[in-house]
């Protein structure tokens, strides 16, 4: 019984990774000189940049935007890009 138990708990981290999405942060390219923000396309584009896919939402929160991208794998990734340049 303990046997199944810690194989049962064993399997959980990896079943529930893969429906899970992949955050990563992406620090933004100097676009122009001086300080400002970037606006979301831009962070759009610094997303797509580095990732590649097709992007489906820009939001921001505080100080940085989250771009969800569709990779050509099908897979759906979240990338969190920094506002300020």
């Amino acid at each position: 019984m303990k046997y199944l138990l810690a194989c049962l708990l064993l399997a959980l981290p990896v079943n529930s990774a893969l429906a899970t999405p992949v955050y990563t942060v992406v620090a933004p390219l100097q676009l122009a000189q001086g300080g400002g923000e970037l606006s979301k396309s831009e962070a759009a584009a610094v997303a797509q940049r580095k990732h590649g896919g097709k992007v489906l939402n820009v939001s921001r929160s505080g100080s940085v935007y989250r771009v969800k991208l569709l990779l050509d794998s099908g897979r759906v990734k979240i990338v969190t890009v920094p506002a300020s340049r």
